[in-house]
């Protein structure tokens, strides 16, 4: 269990600080390590140029060229240069001298080993931990592969088991084949919208007692209908034969269609409830559902599932296609029953999409970038440019925070766009749709926010870009030195300003202000409940794009300015404790991918590295050094090498578990005090209480599940010692999981009426003499669902 915060002003932030990788593993899952993974290579990266910079860069700069930053405002150059007098704008008379080149030479070096060298050590302890943390689960999920294109001839668990069984890989324990269950998922979203018309009927009819922000006697939340008249071992009144003498409000009535009858709408909807719930039983009983081209074998042991999943099972193309399958919580169940060509199809239609929506989105991002600039304003609107030229306080407002609040905004605002789009691609799960939404959003904001924001400053660049292509190093190292106060400004806005609004996570308070204030007239108990239950979901894929862009921006930036680097150390320190509080006390990542996220960052920044060393070389020609500029060339390639060499020695690991690290159950390994994973060693002990029934939720437990005691004792013990490894989040999310379709095991409950805690009242609905009869059911439900 997560240590507690203290009441006191500051003091959560020293017992944040304390909290282990071990403990963010338990708490928050391996994606969640991995994501803060991130910020904390960040802080060591930027946190040693910082040094190298101050100490040694820019005093050098200053006792050479007479300033300690290189990030002076050159908004003419700038100028000339996007309208295509490159070489014109080179001979300034300000040139940089040999002696300062040079040492910028040296730095682009010692700055790139720098990079490298953290990148390399965060991949290999990123590798470590997962291996660790991976290698000793024995979980459903960890045992079980997926198999699509499956053949008519082994379209059914017995032929495609047997089959399995004489290729070798290893003893097949289960094969589930997935079924077309559209019926039966129609017949559920009937019976959903029923069930919210009966708890919306209820609500209105009675009212509802609300005790969520006032001190009461009972120790939890409270809502429950505001009446008298019942208790849980009666028959619920409001579905009684009509009695005048029990009744005080007249029972709602109204259309169903639009010219139909009056009808008793209770009696017409529990009728309804009852009548959907007969036809769910018996199609189940049935159980006539088509065979899809998917199944998820379950093997025997991890070992097997690791070596299945990556084995060739059919020499024919687009046949008995094998991965490691997803979480059972993850499986995107509608689209298993997608064809290969329609998810084809949808996936690149999705990509052209996007990619018209970057391009058409050029036009207003280079009005955007040219609000930096007077003399394109002046261009555009000639009297507001003059009108800024004489009043420099606007001026600084149009050209300094105008640009920064707009940047700020669209790059808030468009990946939910890309994010609606990236569902609607056919992945199998959500884990899958969460990388696949920070790469599209990562390439938009980068391409879009960043290399035409400034590249293309005004229409003139495109044409010399368009007719000289090799004026893009020069035209990339002058933009950026004359943009760096805009990076300066964007930095420090969304370090200072945008992580203290998202500790506050002011979004979800206004969306709770919004419901139970405004909308408090439509809300039912199950509302209020996941209202006040759920936690916000954590995004990575919304999220992780703009810091890889600051990421980006600050090493691009690291040489010229000393400035941008501290703001960037001082940005991810911020961002580093926000996420690590959101991650670990407010807020909930509830998909599963297992780390496969770290390859994305490793990519991402090693195209900030080729970007770094273009803008060097364009810098080092434009002031005439090409000697210095060769010098950097060599550089280029390098970051492809790295590349290369991380997509064949690590990738492998960060996608599957290695043979050696997949521990035998009970086993103890010795722990590498190296780090902070603390007891990541052996299989989980199991501390589950009762099974979940698949479907797409959380169990939410209690301190009382967990042994205090026994927790107390494993902290006392050395972190060097063999013990036992804790569940972690990602475990207990798993355990008693199977690939069973949710909707064939999902409980028929009735409408909500109250809550307290855990404790649920509900009603259940009951047919007998053609009279609907319903009681009040009393039931601990400790689930909170994500869609």
């Amino acid at each position: 269990m997560i240590r507690r915060l203290p009441n006191n002003f500051l003091g959560w932030i020293k017992v944040l600080h304390s909290i282990t990788g071990d403990e963010v593993l338990q708490v928050a899952g391996l994606d969640s390590y991995v994501f803060l993974c991130f910020f904390r290579m960040g802080i060591r990266i930027f946190l040693s140029m910082t040094v190298a910079g101050l100490l040694v860069l820019s005093p050098v700069r200053y006792f050479l060229t007479g300033t300690f930053d290189k990030e002076s405002n050159r908004m003419e150059m700038f100028y000339k240069v996007m309208t295509g007098s490159i070489r014109t704008a080179a001979k300034h008379d300000d040139a940089d001298p040999t002696g300062y080149l040079i040492v910028c030479t040296i730095f682009t070096y010692v700055f790139t080993a720098i990079v490298y060298f953290f990148l390399f050590k965060e991949t290999a302890h990123i590798i470590k931990t997962r291996q660790r943390c991976l290698g000793s689960q024995r979980s459903v999920t960890d045992r079980t592969i997926s198999i699509s294109q499956i053949p008519e001839s082994l379209k059914s668990e017995d032929a495609l088991k047997k089959h399995i069984q004489t290729l070798g890989v290893g003893n097949v324990e289960k094969v589930t084949l997935v079924h077309d269950h559209s019926k039966l998922k129609a017949l559920f979203d009937r019976r959903k919208a029923t069930v919210e018309k009966l708890e919306q009927l209820y609500s209105s009819h009675y009212g509802l007692e609300i005790h969520i922000l006032k001190k009461i006697d009972v120790p939890s939340t409270k809502v429950k209908l505001v009446t008298d008249e019942w208790d849980s071992d009666d028959v619920f009144p409001l579905l009684k034969a009509f009695d005048s003498k029990n009744r005080e409000k007249k029972r709602p009535t109204g259309r169903i269609t639009w010219f139909g009858p009056k009808v008793d709408l209770f009696d017409y909807y529990g009728k309804q409830l009852i009548e959907l719930d007969e036809a769910i039983v018996q199609l189940r009983r049935e159980a006539d559902f088509r065979a899809t081209s998917y199944a998820f074998v379950t093997m025997d042991s991890v070992n097997d599932a690791q070596m299945a999943a990556q084995a060739v099972f059919s020499p024919k193309v687009f046949q008995l296609i094998t991965c490691l399958a997803p979480a059972p919580l993850d499986v995107n169940w509608d689209n298993l029953l997608l064809s290969s060509r329609s998810v084809f199809i949808r996936k690149n239609i999705v990509e052209l999409i996007i990619i018209a929506f970057s391009i058409l989105l050029i036009i207003p991002i280079r009005y955007l970038s040219s609000l930096l600039n007077v003399n394109a304003i002046k261009k555009i609107w000639p009297e507001f440019g003059d009108y800024l030229l004489k009043h420099e306080f606007f001026r600084k407002i149009v050209t300094g925070l105008l640009p920064t609040y707009l940047f700020t905004l669209i790059n808030i605002a468009l990946p939910y766009v890309i994010s609606f789009l990236s569902n609607l691609q056919g992945l199998v799960s959500k884990g899958d749709v969460d990388l696949s939404v920070t790469r599209k959003n990562f390439m938009y904001i980068f391409f879009n926010l960043f290399l035409v924001f400034t590249l293309f400053g005004t229409l003139s660049s495109y044409k010399a870009l368009l007719t000289d292509t090799t004026k893009i190093a020069p035209l990339l190292a002058t933009s950026i030195k004359s943009l760096s106060l805009f990076y300066i400004d964007l930095i420090l806005l969304q370090g200072l300003v945008m992580f203290p609004v998202k500790l506050l996570q002011m979004g979800d308070l206004a969306f709770i202000f919004w419901q139970y204030v405004i909308c408090h007239a439509w809300q039912t108990p199950k509302t209020y409940r996941d209202l006040f239950y759920k936690p916000a979901i954590f995004e990575v894929g919304l999220i992780l794009p703009q810091h890889m862009l600051i990421f980006i921006i600050t090493i691009i930036y690291s040489v010229i300015s000393t400035k941008i680097l501290t703001s960037g150390l001082v940005y991810f320190v911020f961002g580093y404790y926000v996420y690590k509080y959101q991650l670990v006390y407010s807020m909930v990542h509830p998909y599963h991918s297992t780390g496969k996220l770290w390859p994305i960052v490793f990519r991402r920044v090693c195209l900030g590295m080729f970007f770094f060393q273009l803008q060097m070389f364009g810098t080092l020609a434009l002031e005439q050094s090409f000697i210095l500029a060769a010098l950097v060339v060599p550089l280029l390639p390098t970051t492809i090498i790295v590349l290369v060499f991380f997509n064949r020695n690590y990738v492998p690991l960060l996608f599957y578990i290695a043979l050696d690290a997949i521990k035998t159950s009970g086993e103890s390994v010795e722990t590498d005090d190296s780090d902070d994973m603390g007891s990541l060693l052996s299989a989980a002990d199991g501390q589950h209480t009762k099974p979940s029934t698949g479907r797409k939720s959380m169990v939410i437990r209690t301190p009382s599940e967990t042994s205090t005691a026994q927790l107390d004792d494993v902290e006392a013990q050395p972190i060097n010692v063999l013990r036992k490894r804790r569940s972690t989040i990602d475990e207990t999310r798993e355990a008693f999981q199977n690939y069973t379709y949710p909707l064939l095991e999902e409980e028929l409950d009735g409408p909500w009426i109250g809550f307290e805690g855990d404790n649920i009242e509900m009603v259940q609905y009951d047919a007998e003499d053609s009279r609907i009869l319903s009681t009040v059911v009393h039931k601990k439900n400790t689930r909170i669902e994500y869609d």
